[in-house]
């Protein structure tokens, strides 16, 4: 996060509203986040492909919790549904990355009428920052758990029902492990 002429200027992100110092990051328009939190994304995967032997099966999880936090009123409405599908399959099924990927799969070729998820004021306290400084591998591995719990928790119940409804009728239940 340190640019060579850092002027200890911060930025809130639309997304997660963390505090971040400003960077020299590019903007990213997939989704609602500062330039400062991608780049904090960008270290945070950094830190999971490093570690990745203990990190890997959140790798799935991680990219949902972000997207799920950091929702974009113009990007295309399978976003966010793709998300919290993630977050859903992963917290309240047990299912893995590769199913997960596998249910996006089949999900975009299977249905494309997406409903619009507005995002609550506050999607979760803690962000991909808080997840990235929480310490060592153990320390981030409980963060990122925690972290998509909140973001997924934080969803209004009716869209969390929403997501649930459509999951189940559209993903085989072969790709749910609970």
């Amino acid at each position: 996060m340190n640019s060579p002429d850092d002027t200890h200027e911060s930025t809130v992100c639309p997304g997660c509203r963390a505090v971040l110092p400003s960077s020299r990051w590019p903007e990213t328009p997939k989704y609602n986040a500062s330039p400062e939190c991608a780049e904090v994304a960008g270290e945070l995967l950094g830190f999971e492909v490093e570690n990745a032997a203990r990190l890997g099966y959140l790798h799935q999880l991680r990219i949902d919790a972000y997207g799920g936090q950091h929702v974009s009123p113009d990007a295309p409405r399978i976003g966010p549904v793709f998300a919290l599908n993630g977050l859903y399959m992963f917290l309240e099924r047990g299912s893995g990355n590769l199913d997960v990927r596998t249910a996006h799969g089949i999900m975009a070729n299977s249905y494309d009428d997406w409903p619009r998820l507005v995002p609550p004021d506050r999607v979760g306290e803690l962000t991909a920052y808080d997840v990235l400084i929480a310490g060592g591998v153990d320390e981030v591995e409980s963060a990122l758990l925690k972290w998509a719990r909140q973001v997924w928790e934080s969803w209004p119940d009716d869209i969390r029902e929403t997501i649930r409804e459509l999951t189940v009728e559209l993903v085989p239940e072969r790709y749910f492990r609970r």
